[in-house]
């Protein structure tokens, strides 16, 4: 979504509770993630084996002799179309353990969550998962997965969702904003999931990597606002956030067709995100008409080959509204957050600028100079005796020869004159921000703290009226 970047594990039981319901005597509720970052699969993979090692010991769900010991290696395996569990053997050969389950449930033996946990190896790399862990039969397409389901108490997610998200040695405030922040989000969305759903540990909800991002700094953040959610009106509000608003906060109905608004995320000028130190406040990336060519060649209508790109409307924030590409055999409006994701930009906030004669723009010569280039290479030369050879003999001037001055660019004729050309073989887009601008900018808050603001301060200010409450909303 952009750049910016526990508690006792519960009784068995609690643990396997579903998401409305609560994962102990505390009433913190439970989270259930699907993990995908440990197995950095392609498109065409499916997930087919899952090893893990336990540290402490782990009860598997229906099988009461059962017991996975602390240090040992275990993996699980889809076989047609079911569920084993194996040991690694003292000599290599696995120990088959459980087979032939559609749902393998491991679960801490003890209510010690600190201690226990579970390492899963994946292709990326190995991360520590505190928690019970689920393996469900998944589908992709028509192959069968399997779906590997971290179920952990919520502050032991948050312990690894906001250093996911922020700089974990960022200021603490903006550490606790963020907290509560994410806190809310994942409340609101385990509240509207039914019984045995997932989120997963993804930026399409929030970024989680287990154990592997904690740091003190950012753990006491959360410690420090155990249960602390944002409500409005008797409900937990969509606490939206991005890495930097560019200087002004965007409303949701600007970015989302689907969206509707709401009194707490509005659009307005962000004078801390743009005093921040933020890496974009100012971005540029240039685009050949091939490579735009590619980003939009499964939308509709079909544009042919491009032959303006111009900004036709824009919001108070200065984010694209509506942008139209021109080509050859049609038209195409791109609106909204299409704006900025069409096209794999930072943000929606920028401006647009078509550049003729060379792929990528390049200095224009000093006044007396033209440079020549001839698709490949570019040279300067002198603009008086100017001869164009194909070094042998004088010929005639090819057809893609592009002749920029200082002030212009020009193209031969194919009667040898000069005409201006009319097609930009790239255009640039020169822009603020990263992400959406909706909610928070995480740049912004650690302006704030940075400024002497606390953490009910920064939320204030990204997300008035809305109240700090603790219980995770229990209340309203």
């Amino acid at each position: 979504m952009k750049l910016g970047k526990i508690l006792p594990v519960v009784l068995s039981l609690g643990l396997l509770l579903p998401f409305g319901a609560q994962a102990h005597a505390t009433d913190e509720p439970a989270v259930r993630v699907e993990l995908t970052s440990p197995f950095a699969l392609s498109a065409a993979e499916v997930l087919s084996t899952v090893p893990f090692t336990v540290n402490g010991n782990y009860m598997v769900e229906g099988q009461p002799t059962l017991m996975l010991l602390g240090g040992q290696k275990y993996f699980v395996q889809l076989e047609n179309g079911t569920l084993s569990l194996y040991q690694f053997g003292p000599v290599g050969l696995p120990v088959p353990l459980v087979q032939g389950v559609s749902t393998l449930k491991i679960i801490p033996s003890l209510p010690d969550g600190e201690a226990a946990t579970l390492k899963v190896e994946g292709k990326k790399s190995a991360y520590s998962y505190r928690g019970a862990m689920e393996f469900q039969i998944g589908e992709k397409g028509a192959l069968k997965r399997i779906v590997p389901i971290n179920v952990v108490g919520m502050e032991s997610y948050l312990k690894g969702v906001v250093p996911s998200e922020m700089y974990a040695s960022w200021n603490r405030e903006a550490l606790k904003a963020q907290a509560v922040a994410a806190r809310t989000y994942a409340v609101r969305h385990m509240n509207a999931k039914p019984g045995s759903a997932y989120i997963n540990d993804t930026v399409q909800y929030q970024a989680y990597e287990g154990m592997k991002n904690e740091k003190e700094n950012s753990n006491l953040a959360v410690e420090e606002t155990r249960g602390e959610v944002l409500s409005h009106n008797g409900g937990l509000i969509e606490a939206l956030y991005s890495a930097s608003n560019g200087g002004y906060t965007e409303a949701p109905e600007n970015v989302w067709k689907s969206s509707k608004g709401s009194p707490y995320l509005v659009a307005k000028p962000d004078p801390y995100d743009a005093k921040s130190d933020s890496p974009n406040k100012s971005w540029q990336q240039t685009l050949t008409i091939t490579q735009l060519q590619d980003k939009i060649k499964n939308r509709t209508p079909a544009v042919g080959t491009i032959k303006k790109v111009e900004v036709k409307e824009t919001y108070p924030s200065g984010r694209i509204a509506d942008i139209v590409l021109e080509g050859d055999k049609g038209t195409l409006h791109l609106s909204k957050e299409e704006a900025r994701t069409a096209f794999g930009l930072k943000s929606a906030l920028y401006s647009v600028k078509a550049n003729y004669g060379t792929a990528v723009p390049s200095p224009a010569p000093a006044d007396g100079q033209l440079s020549v280039y001839n698709g490949a290479t570019t040279a300067h030369k002198g603009s008086d005796g100017l001869v164009v050879t194909n070094g042998v003999t004088q010929a005639t001037v090819p057809s893609n020869l592009v002749i920029q001055g200082a002030t212009q660019t020009k193209v031969p004729e194919q009667n040898g004159g000069a005409g201006t050309q009319s097609s930009p073989v790239s255009i640039t887009f020169t822009g603020s921000g990263y992400g959406h601008g909706v909610g928070m900018s995480q740049w912004g808050a650690q302006q704030m703290a940075k400024e002497g603001k606390t953490y009910r301060d920064i939320l204030n200010f990204y997300y008035a009226p809305a109240q700090v409450s603790g219980g995770y909303g229990a209340g309203n």
